[in-house]
């Protein structure tokens, strides 16, 4: 069930909005719910999905991509209140989908120095994984539902804060003998 709902939430992703910059005017777009109209030089949001393809057409440019500076900041962050659960940091929503651009355009780059980039990208973003899941184990083991603290869990890690939450509900409730 878990796969289900992890695939789900992938999919939903693509219909998330993304901050775009227009290079070339394009005509129209019927999105069959709505229309959209992309002026050149003119900054817009559009489904994920829909940005990906304008930009490999290039004429687009996606604005809120996750760069190596913002892993930084991030890890950084996080770390700085490693035992704290409650300290979570407040990332973008698709901040690993974002995440895993960063380092397959790093690993598809030419430049030499895009290498010593990769590396530090894998390094860090395995280490914010590290840090938050660590985090998320500790709120779903201590039955955190405070809403501030949820919102900055991204998709996935909501997924998996839910599903241990309910799981040691669960183990809980069967542990005590109110249930069989």
């Amino acid at each position: 069930m878990f796969r289900v709902k992890l695939r789900a939430l992938s999919t939903l992703t693509q219909f998330q909005k993304r901050k775009v910059m227009v290079l070339e005017d394009l005509r129209t777009i019927d999105l069959g719910f709505t229309e959209v109209s992309l002026t050149k030089g003119s900054e817009d949001e559009l489904p994920a999905w829909l940005a990906e393809f304008l930009e490999n057409k290039g004429g687009i440019k996606v604005l809120d991509e996750i760069t190596l500076d913002e892993l930084g900041r991030v890890l950084f962050n996080e770390k700085q209140n490693i035992t704290v659960p409650a300290s979570i940091v407040r990332v973008q929503p698709n901040f690993y989908i974002l995440a895993n651009k960063l380092i397959e355009k790093l690993k598809n780059s030419k430049e030499l120095e895009a290498l010593d980039q990769l590396r530090k990208a894998i390094n860090m973003l395995n280490e914010i994984k590290s840090i938050r899941l660590r985090k998320i184990i500790q709120l779903a083991l201590l039955n955190i539902t405070d809403q501030n603290v949820i919102s900055n869990l991204t998709i996935e890690e909501y997924l998996v804060y839910s599903t241990l939450k309910d799981f040691v509900s669960n183990l809980l409730v069967t542990s005590n003998g109110t249930a069989s």
